[in-house]
């Protein structure tokens, strides 16, 4: 079976499967005398690794009625990474479904961001073990389900929930064009999370995991219903924000940086004290053969003026600095 996806915005198509493995089974009918279609077996499920992302297969299909995830290469699903246990978790085919079970693993085992010691799943659910995460799809929809997660895989972060640096790239070009076609303003705002690599030194990276989404919550709950949040890599995002000029763009990062500074965020080590610096930019002061590059350039280049000029602040061009 093969899967392709169209990219309405860059006018690409991506085959994101070629085989998904589906089996038909038959069964004798004694009194037709032929081979006539048999029901699938109902409870099988496959787990589609949504994060990391630098996987060449992520696709789990699991057959047996007991499969041990953990670390240690002998597990029926082995994850290589030091937040694993070696004996993690337990998923187990019952009656109706599947039931997950944490086997006392260090980090813990959670089932949409909730830490569970046993856990019905009905599919659709987000498992995560240590630094991993994966959608877990169930055989009653598992052909639609795939299709929605692999296009959610190809157009959003699987940690943070914001959309990707590919649909940023894609995004930010057809806005810029539409912008200079009307007439309209367009400007963005990049922000960097201040000291994060000594919060993955000091507290490990589970602990920078908390705080980078909770990073994206905040942002996406003070963000306007038509503005792009993207991760862009690291501990750096973007907001993309389309009929909106350089004075209003300022508003909306002041806006972002009181969310992240006004409380700490709460994680496993207790509430951490987290600040932002930002830069933002305008379309508008861009030379008329300024590309998507050149604006996401500027944008970093006040991004990093703030860092510059004590972090925790927003920069922009000839203005200087809002604290």
């Amino acid at each position: 079976m093969r899967i392709e996806l169209f990219d309405h915005l860059s006018g690409e198509v991506f085959v994101v499967a070629t085989e998904l493995n589906f089996v038909e089974l038959t069964v004798m009918d004694t009194q037709a005398g032929r081979n006539v279609p048999r029901p699938p077996i109902e409870h099988d499920c496959c787990l589609v690794q949504i994060y990391p992302t630098d996987v060449v297969d992520g696709l789990q299909k699991v057959e047996q009625p007991v499969a041990i995830i953990g670390r240690d290469a002998t597990c029926d699903i082995a994850l290589d990474d030091a937040n694993v246990s070696r004996q993690h978790a337990r998923l187990e085919r019952v009656d109706g479904g599947y039931l997950l079970y944490d086997l006392q693993s260090t980090n813990g085992t959670f089932v949409n961001e909730v830490p569970i010691t046993e856990h019905r799943l009905t599919g659709g659910e987000c498992l995560r073990f240590g630094s991993f995460i994966f959608k877990f799809l169930s055989a009653d929809c598992l052909e639609a389900q795939y299709h929605e997660t692999v296009y959610n895989a190809m157009t959003r972060d699987g940690l943070t929930h914001a959309f990707n640096k590919s649909y940023l790239l894609d995004s930010l070009t057809y806005e810029l064009a539409r912008s200079r076609r009307n007439g309209r303003p367009l400007s963005i705002v990049m922000l960097d999370i201040d000291h994060f690599k000594s919060v993955n030194d000091t507290h490990g990276h589970l602990v920078g995991d908390e705080v980078l989404k909770e990073f994206s919550r905040r942002l996406q709950e003070v963000s306007r219903a038509d503005d792009l949040l993207c991760r862009y890599g690291g501990e750096e995002f973007v907001l993309v924000l389309s009929d909106t000029d350089l004075e209003e763009a300022v508003k909306s990062a002041e806006r972002c940086r009181l969310a992240i500074t006004s409380e700490p965020f709460e994680t496993a080590v207790g509430p951490l004290a987290v600040t932002t610096s930002l830069g933002a930019y305008t379309a508008a002061l861009l030379p008329d053969d300024g590309t998507t590059t050149d604006l996401i350039r500027c944008a970093d280049e006040q991004l990093y003026r703030a860092k510059r000029t004590g972090r925790n602040r927003v920069c922009v061009p000839d203005t200087g600095s809002s604290e």
